[in-house]
């Protein structure tokens, strides 16, 4: 500490460490791969800014020749859309599922719904109605693209919705059907589309109110091919059963995390208990508190920008795909389709999981010591995501304060102002401020010495002695060769301070 004076006015300079302070739950920056993925397998494909994952789903639709069907929340993309025309334009009969647009319009803007992208959704709708059959429902999140069922069998199944930004820019998953999952999967969208939709596109921009048809049953369990309906839970049992197959390791993705939902306590029970589990995130507020109690239960959890591939492998060799957000609304309630996969298919999405997690950008760390931060980091405080540059050293003015008496100017060292309720982020604070005498009130009075005799007057004392509109009884100096005479006067009348006196 460093202490001059001058002026009645003590400056003081102090380097307060840092390091020692516990952040609560931070995203730190990790060294990762440089080294990226081939985005398509042999059966597990991955998005990338090559766009081969958009080039298979449009070669996909342009190969149909009897009947497309297309499940997507939203659709945005100019050469999906064209494909999706052309099929319909060669006589290919074209059913498309979509959430409805008041769905749309209150989704929160997180990346994946921004007012561009609806924009161009809604124009899509404009262009392809009369086309093709489009039916919608708020609650329909299903991701899939299915051609040909019932003569030629092929498909897909996504994480990733049909738009420019999820097929090239998130981290999406995509695994190609085997003929009978195709077939499954149609059962699964017919009984949607028909029976559990809520409206209809009938002309560009029209859409109606739909009932019931009540002639295509929901469909009984199905060996591949799993969904989330209002009839159904069979997505949010078999990731149960995954979890509780892992003997040591787990890795689980997902865009939404909810920290009260059943997969979640279990995923952390499996964690207490001493399993490796990866987690793989989208770096969100909402899904914050479901994060903090994985890496609280011991989990690594790994952050990403884009994510929003829905995905678990377990160790035991089962794996699943899904659309499904590990949340009430995906694993609960809504219509959601995911895909069991085993053998080299459970492999290669291993493989995919393990490649995303050495390129994750953040980790989530509980109580990490600001002294082991560098940069940029995000800290979980008060239900908010705050981001720090934290520095090695930050200067910081924390103005004047006044002491009790100009006797010592001693006043207790101030706090170094916080920001949002955080420290300073430096592992160091050079902290400068200003210790000031305090001045006499100038509307005090001043009070003298009692006389001593009949005959005597009251004397000033010497150094004066004043009472402040307060009461308050201090000794007045205008120079610190008065501080001795002051100290006695304060003693004799026992007065609160010694304050200064301004020379007029």
């Amino acid at each position: 500490m460093e202490i001059t004076m001058e002026n009645w006015t003590k400056k003081v300079t102090s380097t307060i460490d840092q390091r020692h302070y516990r952040l609560p739950p931070t995203w730190v920056s990790r060294k990762r791969e440089r080294v990226g993925q081939s985005e398509l397998g042999s059966a597990v494909h991955i998005s990338g800014q090559g766009g081969e994952l958009k080039k298979r789903v449009t070669a996909l639709l342009s190969s149909a020749r009897q009947k497309v069907v297309v499940s997507s929340f939203l659709i945005a993309d100019r050469e999906v859309e064209a494909a999706i025309l052309e099929a319909a334009k060669k006589g290919v009969r074209v059913y498309v599922m979509l959430a409805s647009e008041a769905r749309l319009d209150g989704e929160p803007g997180n990346g994946e719904f921004e007012r561009r992208m609806l924009d161009e959704h809604k124009d899509m709708l404009g262009r392809l109605g009369g086309w093709v059959l489009i039916r919608s429902a708020p609650h329909f999140h299903a991701k899939l693209v299915l051609v040909d069922p019932e003569a030629s069998p092929a498909g897909m199944l996504l994480t990733a919705n049909l738009t420019k930004e999820a097929l090239g820019r998130n981290e999406e998953l995509a695994v190609v059907l085997r003929p009978n999952e195709v077939k499954e999967a149609a059962e699964l969208v017919r009984w949607a589309m028909w029976e559990d939709a809520k409206h209809e596109l009938v002309e560009p921009g029209n859409f109606r109110a739909v009932k019931p048809i009540g002639r295509v049953g929901h469909p009984a369990p199905l060996p591949h091919v799993l969904a989330t309906t209002s009839s159904a839970t069979q997505l949010r049992a078999e990731a149960i059963e995954l979890i509780d197959s892992a003997s040591e390791k787990l890795i689980v993705a997902s865009f939404g995390w909810a920290a009260d939902h059943s997969v979640v306590e279990r995923l952390c029970e499996r964690a207490r208990d001493g399993l490796e589990l990866t987690v793989l995130a989208r770096v969100r507020e909402h899904s914050m508190p479901a994060l903090v109690a994985l890496a609280g239960a011991g989990a690594r959890v790994l952050g990403f920008k884009w994510l929003h591939a829905k995905a678990l492998w377990a160790d035991s060799g089962r794996a699943l795909v899904m659309s499904a957000n590990i949340e009430k609304h995906g694993l609960d309630e809504g219509f959601e389709l995911g895909l069991k996969l085993e053998g080299e298919q459970a492999e290669e999405l291993r493989m995919r999981l393990e490649g995303w997690s050495n390129q994750a950008a953040w980790e989530l760390l509980l109580k990490p010591a600001l002294g082991e931060m560098a940069r940029n980091v995000r800290v979980w405080y008060e239900n908010q995501l705050h981001n720090l540059d934290v520095k090695p050293l930050i200067p910081v003015d924390l103005g004047a304060v006044k002491s009790a008496s100009a006797l010592d100017l001693k006043v207790p060292d101030p706090d170094p102002p916080r920001i949002n309720g955080l420290p300073q982020p430096a592992h160091e604070l050079e902290c400068r401020w200003l210790v000031r005498a305090p001045v006499l009130d100038p509307k005090a009075r001043e009070v003298l010495r009692p006389a001593n005799g009949k005959k005597a007057k009251p004397t000033p004392y010497q150094p004066p002695v004043f009472k402040e509109p307060g009461g308050k009884l201090v000794v007045a100096v205008q120079s610190p060769e008065e501080i001795p005479s002051a100290r006695q006067v304060a003693a004799e009348v026992e007065a609160t301070a010694v304050v200064v006196r301004e020379v007029t």
